[in-house]
């Protein structure tokens, strides 16, 4: 049985460039993250990249809305306010 892995959104920089078989290094919310190894990088652009390390699958945004990016909302309609 395999189990599945837990997914990771933060906000932040990475430290270094990202490469397969070693970890990543980053800094969210103040803190430095040494992750385990990366076994693969999914998308990367100048203000998002999601991976997947060993133990984890990683959202990290460096623009100000994260969870924007990461989980996008479903469509909603607006209401005309009275």
């Amino acid at each position: 049985m395999t189990k599945s892995k837990k997914s990771i959104v933060m906000r932040g920089a990475l430290l270094r460039p990202l490469a397969l078989g070693q970890s990543a290094l980053l800094h969210a919310g103040g803190k430095i993250y040494h992750t385990s190894r990366v076994v693969a990088v999914h998308e990367q652009s100048d203000d998002l990249v999601r991976f997947e390390t060993l133990n984890s699958i990683y959202c990290l945004s460096m623009s100000p809305f994260p969870l924007a990016a990461c989980n996008p909302l479903p469509m909603m309609s607006l209401a005309a306010c009275a």
